[in-house]
């Protein structure tokens, strides 16, 4: 116990200059009044609050360090350590009662339905305070209850994709003494929040217009995202339109084509990767945010074969053209490298989910850097045997931007659009998978350019290949999926490159996406000769929630595990495990 709050003093400590960094730039919205900045304070508040778009640190070191890789991230081979039976525990890898594998440690899991209502809770104060406002007052802020709005239905659908039914219709009205809210259908929430988003989307240039001179200047300052770029929110709209409506096309298809047709009709989603940065540095060895995760869980960090083999095309030697172009920036070198080489020969391994296969070669010495990433990049470099993602792209990152959409998704989304004739895209899916690899590319080699960390060092900032290398990679993609006769097969693909694309910086999204597709297919966990094929569904409840909500908890009560799927997977994956039948895969 002693322990657990000298952390929680010294996380406090670490904190405290990145609050008044921030506080400095954007006062207490609690410190305004009425007149106007009391919505812009709140907005921003709601902007910033982590779990919904901005990733903290404690969930990131119980994800990665604090259940030994046993969390989403592990599960769905995102990332994982190099798994010999030294770790006793991957054992109980396919136990999913919650007990001692998935979902043990309540600081992880208990803490994402929480989350929702706590990152959203400022939506309350402005719903009610904008009723009270009139006139011009009403027109320079009912840009703030708008855009709260689209925050709140965001974070409604993410909890959603955790939990199944939650709380929605009759939550955040404590004002009116409602304590004990109902749990909703899950797909009544999904069609409500859709709908809700169409109609803010359509009617957000016209509040913008309606505001004054200054109260736009306010907005562009309030705005930490996109700056007062009301545009730049009508394509974030779109896009999360695009996003949940193709996640619900399996069991809502009808409903779904909707909206995805409507939003392509409009023709406006994003131009840009929709990123933004803090108003501070991230620090990996404090504060409060992911990186700081990552770097302390860094032995959790290399990165799978079912990634690594796509990237470098089961051949550890990178060749340009004919492995992924982006390997070098998400990838450390291992040791097999040649370094002094001009060019340097560098070499990239990944972890395989064999552990009884990789024992052997672990005992004879194919270790790695017990030093941390706080130790010296040159031992990393000369230690380790595998790749881990990279230092300078992720863990000491510290310009690491907080991320809400990109190109490469939205183009990743468009694919499936169109490969299953659910709107019509204007391309067909082999060429937006084409563009999202170009997108990709240069959504992660912007990212490692700007890390500050081993500036000048090539191997850790290397040169983005040219537009030729990065087409023939595409090409060979392309290809591939063309090959590909049906369209599960296709969807293989398409879900591989999401993977490389989204990573270790959205593994929740992965996880829905690998529940709701299937897709990509994963290792089985070989332990001690146990094989196992684990796929945990969902989040189970807080505990909380049978203590302090008992009658409406009894009607969810039968689905409170981690087996039961979210609604929008289709009923002809239900029985579906999305693993390999061996190792022995393209």
């Amino acid at each position: 116990m002693k322990k657990i709050i000298i952390g929680i003093i010294a996380f406090s400590i670490a904190l405290s200059s990145c609050k008044k960094s921030l506080e400095k730039e954007f006062p207490n919205p609690e410190n305004y009044d009425k007149t106007g900045n009391l919505f812009a304070g709140m907005f921003t508040k709601t902007l910033y609050s982590w779990k919904l778009y901005v990733q903290d640190y404690g969930e990131w070191w119980w994800e990665l360090a604090g259940t030994g890789s046993m969390g989403v991230a592990g599960y769905s081979q995102v990332c994982q350590r190099y798994i010999t039976d030294r770790y006793a525990w991957f054992s109980t890898f396919d136990d999913l009662t919650g007990t001692t594998a998935f979902g043990s440690e309540n600081q992880l899991w208990q803490n994402r339905l929480g989350a929702f209502y706590g990152s959203v809770n400022a939506w309350a104060v402005i719903k009610d305070n904008i009723a009270t406002v009139t006139g011009a007052e009403l027109d320079d802020n009912k840009i703030y209850y708008s855009l709260t709005t689209v925050m709140k239905d965001y974070a409604a659908l993410l909890a959603v994709d955790f939990y199944n039914g939650i709380p929605y219709s009759e939550a955040f009205k404590g004002k009116d003494r409602l304590f004990f809210p109902k749990y909703d259908d899950p797909k009544e929430i999904y069609k409500s929040v859709l709908d809700e988003l169409k109609k803010i989307s359509n009617e957000l240039p016209g509040e913008y217009d309606k505001m004054s001179v200054s109260a736009k200047a306010v907005f562009n300052t309030q705005d930490i995202a996109f700056r007062g770029d009301v545009n730049a929110w009508v394509q974030y709209i779109n896009a999360i339109r695009l996003k949940f409506a193709v996640r619900i096309s399996g069991v809502e298809e009808a409903f779904a084509k909707g909206h995805i047709q409507d939003v392509l009709s409009k023709k406006n989603l994003p131009t840009a990767d929709q990123v933004w940065a803090m108003p501070y540095a991230l620090m990996g060895n404090g504060g409060g945010e992911w990186i700081r995760g990552i770097s302390e869980g860094w032995p959790a960090t290399f990165i799978p074969d079912i990634i690594m083999r796509r990237i470098s095309r089961n051949n550890p030697r990178y060749e340009p053209g004919i492995d992924d172009p982006r390997l070098p920036v998400l990838a450390m070198p291992t040791k097999f490298s040649e370094f002094t080489a001009i060019p340097a020969i560098l070499d990239y391994r990944g972890v395989n989910m064999n552990a009884d296969g990789q024992k052997a070669a672990y005992v004879a010495g194919e270790r790695y850097y017990t030093g941390g990433p706080y130790g010296e990049l040159a031992e990393h470099l000369k230690q380790n045997s595998r790749s881990m993602y990279s230092l300078a792209t992720f863990a000491r990152n510290e310009t690491f931007p907080v991320y809400m959409m990109s190109l490469a998704e939205t183009d990743l989304l468009l694919s499936e659009v169109a490969l299953k004739n659910l709107g019509a895209t204007g391309k067909t899916a082999a060429e937006h998978i084409k563009d999202a690899i170009s997108h990709s590319t240069d959504f992660w080699y912007t990212l490692n350019k700007n890390s500050p960390f081993a500036a000048g060092n090539p191997i850790m900032h290397p040169a983005k290949p040219s537009a030729a290398v990065i087409g023939t990679f595409a090409d060979s993609i392309v290809t591939r999926f063309n090959s590909r006769g049906n369209v599960e097969d296709k969807m293989e693909l398409i879900m591989q490159q999401k993977y490389i694309h989204l990573n270790l910086m959205c593994p929740y999204e992965l996880w829905a996406e690998l529940r709701r597709t299937r897709h990509p297919k994963l290792e089985p966990m070989t332990f001690n000769a146990k094989v196992m094929k684990p796929l945990p569904e969902r989040l189970r409840y807080p505990t909380s929630e049978q203590q302090t909500n008992p009658d409406n908890y009894a009607t969810v009560k039968s689905q409170d595990n981690f087996t039961t799927p979210i609604f929008w997977v289709p009923t002809a994956l239900r029985g579906v495990k999305p693993y390999w039948d061996n190792y022995n895969y393209e």
